[in-house]
């Protein structure tokens, strides 16, 4: 597994309900209950905002909670390496 660290802007952390849906192939699809966390990132290119799935249960959920909009945070995320996608999770917070 690989580490990485990122500085943003906090903008939000929203609950997303779980549910289900059909795919393509007519499989159901369900999904649990998370958080969706909202930042902006400075780049040499500008700013981009970027989304970051947060499970339920994550420790980070009350610190984030605490977070006024615009705050300076920077995280340490865990990346993880599919056959055919990465995955990149928030791990650990810096205020």
């Amino acid at each position: 597994m690989m580490k990485c660290v990122g500085n943003f802007k906090f903008k939000g952390l929203m609950k997303r309900e779980g549910g289900s849906f059909t795919d393509a192939n007519g499989k159901v699809i369900n999904y649990k209950e998370s958080y969706s966390l909202k930042v902006d990132e400075q780049t040499e290119n500008g700013i981009f905002e970027r989304q970051f799935k947060i499970a339920i249960d994550s420790p980070l959920v009350a610190e984030l909670s605490a977070l006024e909009l615009y705050d300076d945070i920077t995280i340490d995320f865990d990346i993880k390496i599919y056959g055919n996608r990465i995955t990149v999770i928030p791990v650990a917070l810096q205020i």
